[in-house]
């Protein structure tokens, strides 16, 4: 009996704090009145000084419009909408009735008219009131029942030793019993589930920008996806080298240029001097010596033969200037490459990508000095591991991460006979359109999309309205003005800003942006 006693009297006192601590459900969010037409949608918002709100959105894009015409007719009421105070926001000089009751309305904007109806009109409940907060004296009052029971229980059985375990525990309980506004666990982030059903307000909508597009199918080629990276074409590159071992250098009238520096063909990009040894250099000086001697006997034999015109045939004379112009140029070719400085040209127009040497160094004639590249001027190469594809590339598609929406379109130049030795694949070169080559930059990485013919109906969607919820692919689809589903969807394959998918209908409207908004909804 002391017992039952005991257990009844705990329970007594604890009851009125565990009821009082017991938070309130939190009732789900009310949307307003909506109706879709063909090309707009309306949300009516009835408040409490005789007006009704009316939200005027896109029905595609989900955006405010402004600047509309609106006549409004009800029972026994007609009407226009005058501009308020928001976008896309507007006022009718009208109240439902409490059973409620169909609005019709006709709308003029942006060149677009529509006819709605609005069924079941009627006010909207009032939101219910917040629980009402719990005194901290019951808090206190139940424990020091609790106490009371322990200390009774304590002198009845007559367990010293138990005694100050039991008034601790007794002073323990009021500090550690939760109640109202003293949680202190830290909530989680919420987070719209696959399948969930989210209601956001239309003024909301507006303020975070939640746009929307509708869902079109389209034909879509099958393709086959390869590696590939932007390569430049053979025409507008260039790998400068010496013609002979020679030491760069530096020279203030012709620097050397740096990698992103444009040059003109034939501009002096370099400065080199030959690196000869002794015998070699001997050698030249006596071809030098030689060439200077020469000339200067065949200078006065052209002097005389000039001053004996009417004498000398003029064959002889013609020929004897034609050597001393022969004896000057192999002079001017000693003294320019083999003992003077020879001046390196680009060969073409472009842009320098890379600088291989630095004044002082020797370079051998198998060294590339410079790099020069025309910007405008890149093809593409996919490396292709079935062979049995290879024969049938046709048109082909590059994206990369680097450019998350740009989509470039490929035309094929040829595909190598030979299996590459490295990556065991054949290489295909593609031409990249002009309008598109400014963006691709030399080395690259792609990912190449190659067309095998066959065509699919497929659901297109941008890469942005795809998101992550619950450990699952959903796109966020707008079931009425005010509602959105996270719907689950598979992602078949991404192109560049589209992505392909399975789990949507043509004609539904998908979130693009505003998603994260979205996801943060419970």
């Amino acid at each position: 009996m002391l017992a039952r006693f005991l257990a009844l009297a705990f329970l007594a006192a604890l009851a009125p704090s565990v009821l009082a601590a017991a938070p309130a459900t939190p009732s789900p969010a009310t949307p307003g009145i909506g109706a879709e037409g063909d090309a707009f949608q309306v949300v009516l918002v009835p408040g409490a000084d005789g007006r009704t709100l009316l939200y005027l959105a896109d029905l595609d894009g989900n955006a405010p419009v402004a600047d509309a015409a609106i006549d409004a007719e009800a029972d026994g009421w007609s009407g226009k909408a005058t501009p308020a105070e928001g976008p896309g926001a507007y006022a009718l000089a009208w109240m439902p009735p409490a059973a409620g009751a169909d609005l019709t309305l006709m709308i003029s904007a942006q060149g677009r008219d529509d006819l709605l109806l609005a069924r079941g009109v009627a006010p909207l409940p009032p939101p219910a009131a917040p629980p009402a907060p719990v005194p901290h004296w019951q808090h206190w009052t139940g424990g020091a029942a609790i106490g009371a029971v322990l200390v009774v229980a304590a002198w009845w059985l007559g367990r010293r030793r138990a005694l100050p375990a039991l008034l601790m525990l007794a002073l323990a309980i009021p500090a550690a019993r939760a109640h109202e506004g003293h949680g202190h666990a830290e909530a989680e982030a919420p987070v719209a589930q696959p399948g969930a059903m989210l209601v956001m307000a239309k003024p909301t909508q507006f303020l975070l920008g939640i746009r929307t597009q509708k869902v079109d199918s389209a034909e879509s080629a099958e393709t086959v996806r390869v590696v590939g990276r932007v390569i430049p074409d053979p025409a507008g590159y260039a790998r400068v080298q010496p013609s002979q071992p020679a030491r760069i250098v530096s020279d203030p009238e012709f620097p050397l240029p740096v990698p992103g520096q444009p040059v003109k063909r034939g501009q002096v990009i370099a400065v080199l001097e030959p690196t000869l040894s002794s015998l070699e250099r001997s050698d030249k000086r006596a071809a030098l010596y030689r060439v200077e001697s020469e000339i200067a006997i065949t200078e006065r034999e052209s002097t005389r033969q000039t001053a004996l015109q009417g004498i000398v045939a003029a064959k002889l004379v013609e020929d004897t200037r034609t050597r001393l112009d022969q004896l000057r140029r192999e002079r001017a070719q000693l003294l320019g490459t083999a003992l003077g400085r020879e001046l390196v040209r680009a060969p073409v127009d472009g842009v320098v990508t890379d600088v291989h040497v630095v004044p002082g160094e020797v370079v051998a004639v198998d060294r590339a000095m410079i790099e020069i590249v025309d910007p405008t001027r890149v093809r593409v190469e996919a490396v292709v591991h079935d062979l049995a594809l290879a024969p049938r590339i046709g048109a082909a598609t590059a994206a990369t991460k680097l450019l998350p929406d740009h989509l470039v379109p490929l035309s094929l130049l040829g595909v190598s006979p030979r299996v590459d030795a490295l990556d065991q694949g054949v290489h295909a070169i593609f031409a990249v359109p002009a309008d598109h080559s400014s963006a691709l930059r030399i080395g690259m990485p792609v990912d190449v999309f190659l067309a095998t013919g066959a065509t699919r109906l497929r659901m297109a969607v941008p890469r942005s309205a795809v998101a992550e919820s619950g450990g699952r692919q959903v796109v966020f689809v707008r079931t009425a003005p005010e509602t959105f589903e996270a719907r689950p969807v598979r992602v078949e394959r991404v192109v560049g800003p589209l992505a392909e998918i399975e789990g949507v209908k043509a004609g539904e409207k998908v979130v693009i942006q505003g998603v994260e908004q979205l996801k943060a909804l419970r």
